[in-house]
């Protein structure tokens, strides 16, 4: 992407991610952010520019073209097996889980592929996922199932049956999350509104200098939030920007300085300041107001990796964009690597998953999910990154989701039984 997207999972995203969604995001409100008495600044020009208003632009037309084809998978290859005890054996697939979600971004994905030839292959490398006319079918009737729950359990039932996935070597992954922040910003910089949003510098020698040279004065500003908010904006990959007269956007992703991702979390508990268990973004942000403007700047620079921002309109509880160019849904879209994995395909979760901020134990949990992201810190077969949605409270369980779980994918009935014979 989305993704350039990195994870971070935010917080252990901040570990292990940078999940970058074209677009690394309202839905919840957020919470008062904690006033920082000595935020970090960095060097502004001593008469910010005037009013740097966004300029919102339009989505892209859709894409027509296929996405490049990954790289083919490094062993250990995923292994296809046939889910021989079907849906009512399926772990937590009963009345109380529901996949509306997965319908919802679904539908989206099929809104990708009925731009691809029938005889293309979803990736071409991983036979066992079909063509494209292999999912024609079960693309029509979505666009005929009501979005609700009892709906899209029957609609998956029918036409789908559960392949189980594994390695060599294991039978589960690991899975983190990510989300869109949801940040307060000005459109004038001040003692705390000091940092700003910027777009793609037209120099390309100034777009690749390292984080702690990029500022207010080397491109275009389109806003000014807290140096902590923007920071996260910036792990995240895109999210969405509030002013204070009520106007949103997109801060989608449009580029970075080339510049390789470090995790501050990880170099927080390698300095012995914090354990890995405390390591969230909550327990980050308390670490930088109690050290104060000059050492949180600092630990900032450490990360070298600078991302690049564009305005977008937003429609009312529309996510972010992903790799595969279709907007994420909440709880619906995975981040995977897509050598392993084609976008589009549907995962089956039995992992435990958290249900409020600060829950590093998670409940156990069945949920469907469509891969439409990837991510820097994705890689390797049956990792992936579980979308939470946007705002502070998507952002506070995603920050302690790192749980490993069963994959299960959903096939088409007659491509279930091929992907079985080519096991």
């Amino acid at each position: 992407m989305r993704a350039q997207y990195i994870i971070i999972a935010v917080c252990l995203g901040l570990f292990l991610s940078g999940c970058v969604t074209t677009a690394p995001l309202p839905r919840i409100k957020p919470e008062t952010p904690p006033v920082i008495e000595t935020p970090p600044v960095i060097e502004t020009p001593s008469t910010p520019p005037a009013n740097p208003t966004p300029e919102p632009v339009k989505p892209k037309p859709p894409v027509t073209t296929l996405l490049p084809t990954p790289p083919a998978p490094k062993p250990p290859k995923v292994e296809v097996y046939e889910f021989k005890s079907g849906f009512h054996e399926l772990p937590l697939w009963n009345a109380d889980m529901d996949p509306t979600p997965a319908l919802l971004s679904f539908k989206k994905s099929c809104s990708v592929w009925k731009r691809r030839k029938d005889e293309d292959w979803l990736n071409p490398n991983l036979p066992q996922y079909g063509q494209f006319k292999d999912w024609r079918n079960v693309c029509e009737r979505v666009q005929l199932s009501l979005p609700d729950q009892m709906s899209a359990i029957t609609f998956f039932q029918s036409y789908f049956e559960p392949v189980k996935l594994r390695t060599s070597n294991k039978t589960e992954g690991l899975l983190t999350g990510y989300y869109a922040p949801k940040i307060l910003v000005r459109r004038n910089a001040d003692s705390v509104y000091s940092e700003p949003i910027l777009a793609v510098p037209s120099s390309s020698s100034v777009k690749n200098l390292p984080r702690a040279q990029i500022n207010a004065r080397t491109s275009k500003v389109l806003a000014y939030g807290r140096p902590i908010d923007v920071f996260f904006l910036h792990v995240q990959g895109s999210g969405h920007i509030l002013f204070p007269d009520g106007t949103l956007y997109r801060a989608a992703y449009a580029g970075n300085n080339g510049k390789s991702f470090t995790s501050i979390g990880r170099i927080l508990v390698n300095r012995g300041d914090m354990s890995l268990d405390q390591a969230s973004k909550q327990s980050i942000e308390n670490w930088m107001i109690k050290a104060g403007s000059q050492k949180a700047r600092a630990l900032m620079n450490e990360n070298k990796r600078y991302i690049f921002f564009r305005t977008e309109y937003i429609k009312e509880g529309e996510g972010p964009k992903g790799s595969m160019h279709v907007p994420l849904t909440d709880m619906g879209s995975l981040a995977v690597d897509p050598s392993y994995l084609p976008y589009g395909a549907l995962v089956y979760l039995h992992v435990k998953l958290p249900q409020y901020g600060g829950d590093y134990k998670g409940k156990e949990t069945g949920l469907l999910v469509s891969a439409q992201d990837t991510g820097n810190a994705i890689k390797g077969p049956m990792r992936g990154d579980i979308y939470f949605g946007a705002g502070d409270e998507a952002g506070a369980k995603a920050g302690v989701m790192k749980h490993r779980g069963e994959w299960t994918i959903f096939l088409p009935t007659a491509l279930a039984i091929a992907a079985q014979i080519i096991s």
